[in-house]
């Protein structure tokens, strides 16, 4: 890539490459069970064997990366921060339910904001979601003007008095909109980016930097915003692997803010 190397233009194409290869390995081993088996936790091999390929694709760049992945937390010593989510929907992969991703994000620093590059790349059907900063958001190779879909939610909640709230804010937005969970959160904040649902909500206080920032990145290219449950936007180090906390994401910010201020005011008294 030569001096273009931080060129974020450059670095998406990259992260796509990348990332639909990793995606089309891991498409390739689909409900076999040697690569569906647990190695520890929720890690499976399928998730190694991905993250493997990604960190040996970077190095054949010839990118001098840091940064974050899901299974080795913090690696190497270059200027170009790299964080990877090898396979985001294990459980789903792990059960042949076809709704998995891969999700690779470069930043020029070790703060979520910095991420200026990304890409999330469906493993089963579909083309990859990607976006630069400064020069929009892509399907495939294809840039996108979207507008939101009031359609359809993207929520998950385990505290009885947040999933009560939210259930009935989402039935105030009229229209009878649907509610769906569907098990890769990378997926889900990118296709809210692209105006294919309304808000993506996430009020369990799990998501984790890697799960988030290529989606992240791809939402506020795209005009939208991810907030935390404070309804500030959301930050994060990537310096390590952190959980981000409660994520809630839309193309429509006044809606995402209204939805914090009626659902999560248990959390914040």
């Amino acid at each position: 890539m030569g001096a273009s190397i931080y060129d974020p233009e450059d670095l998406r194409r990259v992260a796509v490459r990348i990332a639909s290869e990793a995606a089309a390995l891991l498409r390739d081993y689909a409900c076999d069970r040697e690569y569906t088996r647990g190695v520890g936790g929720e890690t499976i091999v399928a998730d190694r064997v991905a993250e493997d390929y990604i960190i040996d694709s970077l190095r054949g760049e010839g990118l001098r990366v840091r940064g974050v992945s899901e299974e080795r937390g913090y690696f190497g010593d270059g200027d170009l921060v790299v964080v990877i989510d090898p396979l985001d929907g294990s459980s789903n992969y792990s059960n042949c339910i076809s709704w998995a991703s891969v999700s690779i994000a470069f930043a020029l620093g070790n703060r979520l904001s910095d991420v200026i590059a990304g890409s999330v790349a469906p493993v089963f059907f579909g083309h990859p979601i990607s976006f630069s900063r400064g020069h929009g958001c892509y399907e495939g190779e294809v840039r996108v003007e979207p507008s939101p879909n009031t359609r359809m939610v993207f929520a998950y909640a385990e505290d009885p008095t947040i999933a009560s709230k939210l259930l009935e804010f989402i039935k105030g937005m009229g229209g009878n909109v649907k509610i769906r969970g569907l098990g890769s959160a990378a997926l889900e904040i990118a296709s809210v980016a692209l105006g294919r649902a309304a808000l993506f909500v996430d009020a369990r206080s799990r998501l984790r930097n890697v799960d988030v920032a290529a989606s992240v990145g791809i939402i506020r290219e795209c005009g939208g915003e991810a907030y935390n449950a404070q309804g500030e936007p959301l930050e994060a180090r990537l310096d390590e692997v952190v959980v981000v906390g409660d994520v809630i994401a839309s193309l429509d910010r006044n809606l995402a803010l209204t939805l914090i201020s009626k659902t999560f005011k248990a959390k914040n008294p």
